[in-house]
């Protein structure tokens, strides 16, 4: 039997935690200790076997009852776990000890976390990603004409990429996207740039795309480690929209980061526009899931479906 600690983050040791969530075959950077402790408002997790099994539990309190929600800027997150029988055994004990401390869950995990059990509910989520470890010309083969057109019009605007600074990038994405995300709140942005200041084992890394003149047409913040490279917040203004600015930026980082070890990972999305763009490169379609369980006392359950 799977001997399980419950633990508050304040209670974690965060060199095992992290060191298992490195090893671990389906470890996320969002899943490191300093990043989760930034983006989440508290969070709790399941942790056995010395911190070889490990489930990280964010969560918030209303109406005096806990919740587990999903962060902003971290996509999903899962059970983590090396040098353990990879069981759905283990993955429903965990799924049974976290319905006892929360009643209430809505918070994504990844494919290989998933196991059904009951009261659970779950719908597959697309994510797409490309594998960095092949050569630019054999990534680049698998464009779609539409987007081959268009890094040609980019070409011919004399686009620029350049490192860029996380604020700027945050501040310029504010201005230009907020009014569709309102969702999105100033201090969700400022636990983006506080997870900037611990980075540490991943990186939080900022492109940018310029014109000739120097204006800025497009930005793009990514979440790595040695595996992933994750894009947390990407977009353009008009300017860049009519110079193909985000096709050039991804396709620039394409051939920048080529032959390394990593999985560029689009993060989503099922948004068809969205969508429509990311496949135009060509990727590979990676799945997870959205778990939903609401055990929470009527009217409660009725409150917050």
């Amino acid at each position: 039997m799977l001997a399980l600690r419950l633990l508050h983050a304040s209670e974690i040791d965060s060199l095992k935690w992290d060191a298992c969530i490195a090893r671990a075959p389906n470890g996320l950077p969002y899943a490191y200790f300093h990043y989760l402790n930034a983006m989440a408002d508290d969070w709790m997790a399941l942790i056995a076997a010395d911190y070889r099994v490990v489930m990280p539990l964010p969560f918030r309190q209303r109406w005096g009852i806990r919740y587990v929600y999903r962060p902003p800027f971290v996509q999903r997150l899962g059970i983590f776990q090396y040098g353990q029988p990879d069981e759905d055994s283990v993955k429903k004990i965990c799924y049974a000890r976290a319905l006892q401390k929360f009643a209430y869950l809505h918070y994504s995990i990844d494919a290989e976390s998933w196991a059904d059990f009951p009261g659970v509910k779950a719908s597959l989520k697309p994510n797409y990603v490309i594998d960095l470890s092949k050569p630019y010309e054999l990534i680049c083969s698998h464009y779609h004409p539409s987007l081959l057109h268009s890094l040609a019009k980019a070409h011919d605007a004399r686009l620029r990429l350049q490192s860029g600074d996380v604020s700027d990038a945050i501040a310029f994405f504010y201005t230009h996207y907020q009014h569709r995300i309102p969702e999105m709140q100033q201090r969700d942005y400022a636990r983006l740039l506080q997870a900037a200041e611990k980075a540490n084992p991943y990186k939080i890394l900022c492109h940018q795309v310029t014109d000739d003149d120097g204006n800025l047409l497009a930005v793009a913040v990514w979440l790595c480690d040695g595996r992933r490279m994750i894009t947390v917040l990407n977009g353009c203004n008009e300017a860049g929209r009519a110079k193909r600015a985000m096709h050039f930026l991804f396709d620039a980082i394409i051939r920048e980061y080529g032959e390394t070890q990593r999985i560029l990972d689009f993060e989503g999305s099922s948004l068809p526009g969205v969508a429509k763009f990311i496949r135009s490169f060509g990727p590979s379609l990676e799945t997870y899931f959205t778990i939903h369980v609401n055990a929470l006392p009527v009217p409660l359950r009725w409150l917050k479906k």
